[in-house]
């Protein structure tokens, strides 16, 4: 069953539309949004680039866990004779490993991303609210730490909201929006990971700073013409380390590059055949959206 949940938009410039709705298939599966009133899909930018952009290192990651499940089912039967039972095990174990591995970081990620909003919240709204930090984000809570006394923040201005692009058709969660003291608006996005930031992760912040620029433009009462979004926004992915105090911060320095990369990706997309739109998804969708009988094909 999909998980639909109410989503906040930032900036408002409708009084009527403050929300989307965040639409996630089963088990973190295919992601995207809804206008409430509308029937049209605004696709997840995260599930664009995880379906369309190759990752070398995500493959040799998968590779290494398998390997090493196999390694530790059937090292304490070396010399002991091989049974059909005990390769299976192992088996079951290497195709186990990377999901498992995968949703504890997921899992993590998520909570390490809530304090954080938690602690910005009580920035912007000025409160001494005491932030709990469990023993496994205490590493994560003294990166984030590390990097905010470094980042030049002004002011947080929010966190954790959606932004979309009516034109195309994409929508994102942000993690937070600051201003920064050289007078930018900064699109931040953490990153809890023992590696990266990666490109594709720029190519995910920029489309974010993309689709907000009209909002912010509109909010400063700035035309559209007159308003350049990369002098004004700048996209950053700020990797947080979890194993030690560490931060790593990227600034999309060709943030243009970063947006067109990810608007080919789009196409790329399509042009595949919406690959993860399958039957099944398209059912559990078809209670959300009006999807068209032909989806886009090369055939």
């Amino acid at each position: 069953m999909n998980k639909v949940t109410e989503v906040e938009i930032f900036p408002v410039i409708d009084e009527n539309r403050t929300h989307l709705l965040q639409i996630t298939g089963p088990r973190g599966g295919l992601r995207a949004y809804q206008k409430p009133g509308s029937n049209d899909p605004l696709w997840s930018v995260t599930t664009i680039i995880d379906r369309a952009v190759a990752k070398p290192a995500l493959l040799h990651w998968y590779n290494k866990q398998g390997r090493e499940a196999v390694a530790e089912k059937l090292t304490p039967s070396i010399g002991k004779e091989l049974t059909a039972e005990m390769l299976e095990q192992a088996l079951k174990a290497a195709a186990d490993r990377p999901r498992k591995t995968k949703d504890e970081a997921a899992d993590l990620g998520t909570r390490a991303h809530n304090m954080l909003s938690a602690y910005i919240m009580s920035r912007i709204e000025q409160t001494e609210e005491v932030i709990t930090v469990p023993p496994d984000l205490q590493t994560v809570w003294e990166s984030f730490h590390e990097w905010e006394e470094n980042a030049g923040i002004s002011q947080y201005l929010k966190t954790e909201f959606s932004v979309y692009s009516e034109s195309w058709k994409y929508a994102g969660s942000v993690d937070a929006l600051a201003w920064s003291e050289s007078g930018k608006y900064l699109v931040l996005d953490w990153k809890t990971s023992k590696s990266g930031p990666y490109p594709e992760q720029a190519m995910q912040v920029s489309a974010y700073a993309h689709a907000l620029s009209y909002p912010l433009s509109y909010m400063e009462g700035v035309p559209t013409s007159e308003w350049n979004p990369w002098e004004r926004i700048e996209p950053w992915v700020i990797r947080l380390g979890k194993d030690v105090a560490e931060f790593e911060a990227k600034q999309v320095t060709n943030p243009q590059m970063a947006l067109d990369g990810f608007l080919h990706a789009m196409e790329m997309w399509y042009s595949l055949g919406l690959p993860g739109l399958t039957d099944k998804a398209k059912e559990e969708l078809a209670e959300h959206f009006e999807l068209p009988d032909k989806l886009p094909s090369v055939w």
